[in-house]
């Protein structure tokens, strides 16, 4: 295409003209205000509100992997001790001071990435104004029930790192990156990593593409990868200090049983949804002009999904770091096509113009599915569940036998709860016993595993007669059916283990089940029990 056919764009009439004269500011404000009536809160979410157990025991003087056998690192906890140790001292909740840090870091998110993206001048061709309420979109609406979690958190500072790459890979001698600014980015990207390491795929991968494209692997050695690097050290060197107890034996149980276990049939999802997302990528740039920085956040997604996959697990807080990097990909081909569509003075404009119009509603059908999708995980449990327990009891003693956070959590802290035991959920016993029931284990390993699995349910059965808890939560035996899940109508094999177990049989003699919801029963201890 020459450039005597493209002309200035100024075309855009009607409600689209609307939208484009109003300052991103304000675009930005009015999605921020708008997600503020979206039904779900930080709160809400499974692995946040377990956090928030955690981080109030820490506060009460327990001691991380000694008291509380947690299956993640402990920045994990750290990221969210801060607002919980906050709440205490404010008199609030410690899910609303999580809620407004997670705005804060938002504000940070956007701020620091307009900094960079009006700095660099990376988007000076396509204009500016429809990226910053994209991203409140994407960082706000999009995550659904993800919203609060830690892959929520460092995808939200992984954003400015993006387009810093995108800055680094134009190579334009006379505006480079300012040391203070690289910096900034760094200490945000950073929190990727330390959230899951093994993310670092979503920052390595791109930087060997500017590698690539700049003919140099010197363009990897940033001020902003120094920063990442340097962090991560020292990250893993207190870890090594203040938590020897993580890198000792129990990060063999925790590779043996968490890590190792994958849900390798929901890739069946996983692997078309990116697929399909990358061919409407590179459509839509077959269409217009191939652009190094489309280019460079399809490759960081490639990266983060390539993690996700090494992980196995598949689940939406997994998926939603890539997913993000991604549709960011797929808006900014849309733009950069719309672009050139507009600016066509032949007989063709008309039909690209309409083609590009389909082509932008189909990527906001993209979000507008991925933020009802993300929605549907992580549900409240029934409300009757919590009526039934509050009924009986003011602040509840509660034991969890089974493998399932979401059983537990949030329902302990809806009902006042007081979580009992070391770990989160079964997942020692169930593990070892889905491994021997397939046939993982052989010679040694079989052995251990074995060992593993009777001393877990002594352990619970102790937690049961020793501690006597108000309420015991399970797995409901027939679960509701659900579309979402491809393992969802399978029974839940570590309940069904335990309710074959003599000793457990006699401690549920003095309990009475009181209420029951679409996957949770929950039982009470009977007055008259001894």
């Amino acid at each position: 295409m020459s450039m005597g056919s493209v002309r200035n764009i100024s075309t855009a009439t009607g409600f689209a003209s609307s939208i484009g004269s109003l300052s991103p500011v304000w675009l930005v404000a009015a999605v921020v205000v708008f997600s503020f009536f979206m039904p779900w809160t930080a709160g809400d979410n499974t692995d946040v509100s377990w956090l928030i157990v955690i981080c109030e025991k820490v506060l009460d003087g327990q001691k991380l992997y000694v008291d509380i056998l947690e299956t993640n690192p402990p920045f994990s906890v750290a990221l969210y001790i801060g607002p919980v140790w906050l709440s205490h001292r404010l008199g609030i909740s410690p899910e609303s001071a999580i809620e407004c840090f997670i705005y804060l870091v938002f504000f940070v998110s956007i701020a620091l990435s307009a900094v960079v993206i009006e700095r660099g001048r990376i988007f000076v061709d396509l204009k500016t104004q429809w990226i910053y309420p994209a991203l409140a979109v994407l960082l706000l609406i999009m995550p659904g029930n993800v919203f609060g979690q830690r892959e929520h958190i460092g995808t939200m500072l992984f954003m400015p790192m993006l387009f810093l790459m995108m800055w680094r890979i134009e190579n334009r001698a006379h505006a480079p990156v300012p040391l203070g600014l690289a910096v900034a980015v760094g200490l945000a990207g950073s929190v990727l990593l330390l959230v899951k390491p093994h993310w670092a795929t979503g920052i390595v991968l791109p930087y060997l593409f500017i590698a690539w494209r700049r003919r140099s692997l010197m363009a990897c050695l940033t001020a902003e990868n120094v920063v990442i690097f340097t962090v991560c050290a020292a990250y893993l060197v207190s870890v090594y200090l203040w938590f020897p107890e993580f890198l000792g034996a129990f990060l063999q149980v925790l590779m043996r049983y968490y890590v190792s276990l994958r849900a390798n049939i929901n890739i069946v999802a996983a692997l078309p949804t990116f697929a399909i997302f990358v061919v409407f990528a590179v459509f839509q740039m077959r269409k217009s002009v191939w652009r190094d920085d489309v280019a460079l956040a399809m490759v960081s997604a490639g990266g983060l999904f390539v993690s996700m996959v090494y992980l196995g697990k598949y689940w939406p807080n997994h998926q939603y770091p890539f997913q993000t990097t991604l549709v960011f990909a797929m808006l900014l081909a849309v733009a950069s096509r719309w672009q050139m569509a507009f600016g066509l003075t032949n007989a063709e404009a008309a039909s690209e113009v309409d083609s590009v119009k389909l082509h932008a509603a189909a990527a906001l059908a993209v979000v507008a599915a991925l933020s009802v999708t993300h929605h549907q995980f992580y549900q409240l449990p029934e409300k009757s569940l919590v009526d039934a327990i509050k009924s009986r009891y003011a602040s509840p003693s509660i034991v969890q036998v089974s493998s399932d956070l979401s059983v537990g959590n949030p329902l302990t802290r809806m009902s006042n709860g007081r979580w009992l035991s070391a770990y989160a959920h079964d997942w020692v016993g169930t593990y070892a016993l889905w491994g021997l029931m397939r046939g993982t284990y052989q010679g040694e390993d079989e052995r251990i595993a074995r060992q593993d699995l009777d001393n877990y349910t002594r352990y619970v059965n102790s937690l049961i007669r020793d501690n006597k808890p108000d309420i015991i939560l399970m797995d409901r035996m027939n679960k509701k059916k659900s579309a979402w899940s491809l393992t969802a109508d399978f029974p839940p094999i570590w309940i069904v283990w335990m309710r074959q177990n003599a000793d457990f049989q006699t401690l549920m003699e003095g309990y009475e089940e009181i209420a029951s919801g679409d996957y949770i029963e929950v039982y009470a201890r009977r007055s008259d029990a001894h």
